[in-house]
């Protein structure tokens, strides 16, 4: 990551902003050489909970900031809640009648998950970082699942459930 200087830039990030504001650099062997750059898309991305968290305003200035959080527990009861049922509609019916289990069952791991100080993000544990993508894809591998492997087998998709919990988190 860059370094914040003496005079409080960031050297790469100063690079980046100059990019921006003119559309230039200059060649390194011979500083009276300009290199035009057009047509450039710049898309980046902060981690809230590691790193610098100061980043130059002079940069910022020219991107739009767009902060998103966890969706409450209702909402993402009804979103994954409709995606399950649609999908247990061809299965049996104690099996339909598990979707709501299957749901809050997986909120309350992620919630722990994300909660509990063993499992907070360190530089040797960096890859413990929790988030959304995790819970869809405990939901996305059990859509997966088909209604002929289980019928009558209403603990089989519950084994299914934990042995998906453990391959994610």
């Amino acid at each position: 990551m860059p370094k914040v200087d003496k005079y409080f830039t960031q050297q790469p990030i100063c690079l980046v902003r100059q990019l921006i504001d003119y559309g230039t650099f200059y060649d390194r062997a011979d500083l009276s050489i300009q290199k035009r750059i057009a047509d450039i898309l710049f898309v980046s991305c902060m981690n809230p909970k590691a790193g610098s968290f100061f980043v130059d305003v002079r940069l910022t200035r020219h991107l739009t900031t767009v902060c998103l959080s966890v969706p409450e527990k209702e909402i993402l009861n009804t979103i994954y809640s409709q995606m399950l049922n649609a999908h247990f509609a061809q299965f049996d019916e104690k099996i339909q009648k598990m979707t709501p289990k299957i749901i809050n069952a997986t909120q309350k791991v992620f919630l722990d998950m994300s909660k509990n100080p063993k499992f907070a993000p360190t530089a040797k544990k960096f890859f413990y970082q929790f988030n959304m993508r995790d819970f869809a894809k405990i939901v996305q591998n059990i859509m997966s699942s088909q209604a002929k492997e289980y019928k009558g087998k209403d603990m089989q998709i519950a084994r299914l459930w934990v042995h998906e919990c453990h391959r994610v988190w």
